[in-house]
């Protein structure tokens, strides 16, 4: 876990710290640009034939860090040191605890879901995913270009969102552990360290350096069911999971482009980490681009309204409103067609669960995907939004909120059509990816409701205790701890609890939807010492068989459930057990190399009608074909002996 942890602080720290950053600032965008020093690292190892490693990372951040001292012009230190923002010592260190308070309290969640350390999410995704981690580490490429080839994806068809997996591998190169526990080790460090610094360094920008807000922000981030915890259920995705979690920084930095915060910094500098953290956000998910556009919008035409009204109170001649309305023009129609072209294929595959009403009661009452409402931080959440309604100074975040709502209700209640498909086309019109960006500023809104609260908490305090002896200081500080105490409860007790209780079984061995029970494991475990390194296995993805290459590094037919098989890959897992009779699939058995077949029974995910594709593979003990090397329970590992 530690190491896990300096991956994803230690190179975007770094970076930030030399272009300029100082603070609260450096340990916010460390994750964000650590992400594209790891995204970029894999493509251009990829791309000069170097295979993937942590030296790939180590180099390209220690270039990036020179280049980005140069740009910025940190040599010139008594022209420059005015120039750097630094909040001050008691800001960082509320962020610090807030980061823990949020850590610890997502990290117990989290194992309260997965269970075990080399507990899976046995679901359909994972597979892939699993898999892609030992393909990057065979291939020794990383990138994200050429990720889904595994899956026989060609051209654009291969081009997968990487940065995730290459994490995972170097987790595994650089301690040994095996690749389930890599898994759990990086969704762990992006639920509850990348998330909360995010996020907190987010409320920072957009609240200010207040102290009880971080910490509120903190405890808040481990508070919703929308994210991160629906990410690690649904799919899982786990790509979209590392994406988000850094949207809030990358929001953060639009912010400070527009000149909306308090936070004042040098425009280079901020122009040029925008350039370095759009490979981080595209090679995590492309979505998060999507994400950014269309939140950063409300924002950036709120900074050029408040251009113009400059414009008119200094009486400015028309060219300059004219320069203004052509960059805006140029801008929306720059805007529309990166909304248009960064984006999958059209999908419908999943339907609206609600109506208009219900899925407005869902954003408003933090409940989405119809579970149950998260009260505490919804009710700070409108106080916060009173508290910027009245100062009417950031009214662009309840409007960028606004827009995320928007989307959620449009896809969780509009019935498949243009219309949809125009708006969350990007997160392939499924709500729960549309539904994960919500606690971005929910989050950020019940922070700030938490402080209002606590300052008419001691208000109250102070009437009482007309005096500033330290009894009264003593209360005061009893009661904002009180306060804290109470969001943690709040926040941890009813949804999330129930949320985790129901949703543990899909890391769970052996239930009635696991695709891996305790004894598949054992057989898994086993299969190193059993088949040759050279050695194919065939089976039946839908029944787990194919996390074999994951668990123990021994290649398959298929390396994931959607993936299309060729002719000969198609006649053996038909045909195997009619071998002896029909010479076409000996020749494709010898043509793939397949010596071993792993039989997991017929407990198949999601019993997709697909899985009834591999009947060759089936009644493999009496047909003459095979014979049993090693069984584990119901876990059989076949040798192929009708064909060599």
């Amino acid at each position: 876990m530690l190491v896990c942890i300096a991956l994803v602080l230690i190179p975007g720290g770094a970076l930030a710290y030399a272009l300029g950053f100082r603070r609260v600032s450096v340990l916010g965008l460390a994750p964000v640009l650590s992400l594209s020093l790891v995204g970029v690292a894999a493509v251009g190892a990829s791309f000069v034939g170097v295979g993937w490693n942590i030296w790939a990372v180590v180099v390209l951040a220690v270039v990036a860090c020179l280049v980005a001292w140069l740009i910025t012009d940190f040599r010139q230190k008594s022209t420059n040191r005015a120039g750097f923002h630094r909040d001050s010592w008691l800001t960082l260190g509320a962020m610090v605890v807030g980061v823990a308070a949020g850590a610890l309290l997502i990290a117990r969640r989290f194992m309260q879901l997965v269970g075990a350390p080399d507990n899976i999410s046995q679901r359909y995704d994972n597979v892939f995913q699993l898999n892609a981690v030992r393909h990057i580490l065979d291939t020794g490429d990383g990138s994200t270009l050429t990720l889904g080839q595994m899956a026989g994806g060609h051209g654009l068809g291969a081009v997968y969102p990487a940065v995730w997996h290459d994490l995972a591998a170097l987790l595994v190169q650089l301690t040994g552990t095996p690749i389930a526990v890599a898994e759990n080790a990086v969704n762990m460090c992006v639920a509850a360290l990348i998330w909360p610094i995010s996020i907190i360094f987010l409320t920072r920008v957009v609240a200010g350096p207040k102290p009880v807000a971080l910490m509120a922000a903190g405890v808040a981030s481990a508070g919703l069911v929308a994210f991160p915890f629906l990410l690690l259920v649904w799919g899982p995705l786990f790509p979209n999971l590392l994406s988000i979690s850094v949207v809030p920084a990358a929001l953060a930095i639009v912010i400070l482009l527009c000149k909306l915060s308090d936070q004042r910094e040098r425009p280079l500098r901020l122009w040029a980490t925008t350039v370095i953290m759009i490979p981080g956000l595209a090679f995590s998910h492309m979505s998060a681009l999507g994400a950014l556009l269309a939140f950063g919008a409300p924002m950036i035409l709120w900074a050029v309204g408040l251009h113009v009204k400059a414009l008119a109170k200094d009486k400015a001649p028309i060219r300059k409103y004219a320069v203004v309305a052509a960059a805006s023009v140029a801008g929306l129609a720059l805007g529309l067609l990166l909304w248009l072209r960064l984006r999958p294929d059209d999908y419908s595959g999943w339907t609206p669960h609600t109506n208009v009403p219900g899925a407005i009661g869902e954003v408003v009452a933090n409940g989405v995907m119809g579970t149950e409402a998260t009260w505490v931080i919804s009710i700070l959440a409108v106080i916060g939004g009173a508290v910027i309604l009245g100062k009417r100074t950031h009214i662009w975040w309840l409007l960028s909120y606004a827009v995320a709502a928007s989307l959620y209700i449009a896809d969780a209640s509009l019935d498949r059509g243009f219309i949809r498909t125009f708006l969350t086309g990007v997160w392939y019109a499924d709500t729960n990816r549309v539904a994960a960006y919500l606690p971005i500023f929910a989050v950020v809104l019940a922070a700030i409701g938490f402080k209002r609260v606590v300052e008419v908490v001691l208000s109250a305090v102070s009437r009482l205790q007309r005096n500033t002896s330290w009894w009264t200081k003593s209360i005061a500080l009893a009661v904002v701890l009180a306060l804290f105490g109470l969001l943690a409860l709040g926040t941890q007790v009813g949804t999330i609890r129930n949320y985790i209780g129901a949703q543990k079984v899909f890391y769970e061995r052996d239930t009635g939807s696991s695709i891996l029970s305790d004894d598949e494991y054992k057989l898994l475990a086993r299969i190193d010492s059993e088949v040759p390194a050279n050695a194919v296995i065939a089976g039946n993805p839908w029944n787990g068989s194919g996390l074999v290459y994951a668990f123990a590094d021994r290649k398959v037919l298929r390396y994931h459930l959607s993936q299309h098989g060729t002719p000969a890959e198609v006649l053996v897992e038909e045909k195997l057990n009619t071998a002896n009779s029909d010479p076409a699939v000996c020749n494709a058995v010898r043509e793939l190399n397949v010596k071993y077949v792993l039989d997991f029974g017929e407990q198949y995910l999601l019993n997709h009608p697909d899985s009834k594709d591999f009947g060759g593979l089936q009644n493999l003990a009496g047909s003459g074909t095979v014979e049993l090397v090693d069984q584990e329970g119901a876990a059989k590992l076949y040798r192929v002996t009708a064909c060599w």
